[in-house]
């Protein structure tokens, strides 16, 4: 079954590497949003595994993690604080990669009452759109600095390039999930 297609590779066309990536993206996008077709509201906050995912949820998460990765891909670690999706008190992570008592709720599947399916879907669209002109104009092998965070390796850095493999990583892996939670909620499959 295709995907189908978001916004994000109108306009002139791309070819080589970032014509790639693009389309690579947008069709595991693509798959996402495909498992929300014909939800209703109801059914797009639905927990239908032990998991507390949902679809909705799901589209959420995407687009806030492929924000701040693509803000990250442009400004370095400063993307990290604060904004969309950052729950993370940065400051507050000893430089020696633990921890130490920092609480942290993890509060990045948790939906508004405003975030219906059309505003999720909305913002999906604007930040593959966003992510379009990153990877239309920046240098992919630019890198900046990871932050200091006990689940990156200390000093690492990454290029444009590898936020957007990071990113098709991400979003196949959650239309993966999303699959499964559409399948138990009405038996309809995306992605098989």
């Amino acid at each position: 079954m295709n995907a189908p297609s978001t916004s994000a590779t109108t306009g002139s066309q791309l070819t080589g590497e970032r014509a790639e990536l693009l389309t690579t993206l947008e069709r595991h996008r693509g798959f996402l949003l495909q498992t929300a077709q014909g939800l209703t509201e109801e059914q797009a906050r639905t927990k239908s595994t032990v998991s507390a995912l949902t679809i909705a949820s799901l589209l959420k998460h995407v687009a806030d993690t492929e924000e701040q990765w693509f803000r990250f891909a442009v400004e370095g670690a400063a993307a990290f604080e604060g904004g969309e999706g950052s729950d993370v008190d940065w400051n507050a992570i000893d430089a020696d990669d633990s921890w130490g008592e920092v609480e942290w709720e993890d509060t990045r599947f948790v939906l508004s009452d405003d975030e219906t399916l059309d505003v999720l879907r909305a913002r999906v669209d604007q930040v593959a759109a966003r992510t379009e002109e990153v990877l239309r104009t920046a240098d992919l092998d630019s890198a900046h600095d990871l932050p200091v965070a006990p689940w990156f390796e200390p000093g690492a850095r990454w290029s444009v390039r590898r936020v957007a493999i990071h990113m098709l990583a991400e979003i196949s892996q959650h239309a993966g999930h999303a699959d499964i939670i559409r399948e138990a909620i009405d038996g309809q499959k995306t992605m098989g």
